[in-house]
């Protein structure tokens, strides 16, 4: 079976078999054919706030004194000041999730036939990538994101998912990261 997101319509079985299999049945056969023997799973992470938070401020000296200078004041009056803080954060976190997706794509290369980078569902996101991988090939993926969990401990909250239908892959094999 080959796993799609789309829906359609059709008045009849002959319709579906006349007017959708047979007139793209090459093309099916050909992603049938890429997709044998592979599942996706889905490598996703979470910032622990607290801990991205203490590392952007770290980091960040701006950051560090725009905290500091608004620090118990009143709200409404240092408004600005929290806006432009916020921003701060909000690009520090893009680029660490920029950073923290390499890292997988690093810890898993060689272990996947191809990779897609998801985009985040939440603003501590912290990684969010689908892999195609060969089935067989499982409890490599699974050690690698162990061992990048036990690293990231206390910063990022990984999980793997899987296995599952792959759907990230069906109308093309993207290379892996």
């Amino acid at each position: 079976m080959l796993p799609l997101r789309f829906g359609a319509a059709m008045a009849t079985l002959e319709a579906v078999a006349g007017e959708l299999l047979a007139v793209h049945h090459e093309r099916f056969a050909a992603a049938l054919a890429e997709l044998e023997g592979r599942a996706e799973y889905v490598v996703k992470g979470r910032y622990v706030e607290a801990a991205v938070l203490a590392e952007v401020l770290s980091e960040n000296k701006q950051a560090a004194r725009l905290r500091d200078r608004i620090g118990g004041k009143d709200p409404d009056a240092t408004r600005p000041e929290r806006i432009q803080l916020g921003e701060i954060i909000n690009n520090a976190v893009t680029a660490k999730r920029q950073a923290d997706t390499s890292l997988v794509g690093d810890a898993l290369h060689g272990h996947v036939v191809a990779s897609a980078v998801r985009e985040p569902t939440h603003e501590l996101d912290a990684v969010h990538v689908a892999l195609l991988v060969a089935i067989g090939k499982e409890n490599r993926i699974r050690q690698a994101v162990q061992d990048l969990a036990r690293n990231w401990e206390g910063r990022i909250e990984l999980r793997l998912l899987g296995p599952m239908a792959p759907y990230d892959f069906v109308a093309t094999l993207p290379p892996p990261l």
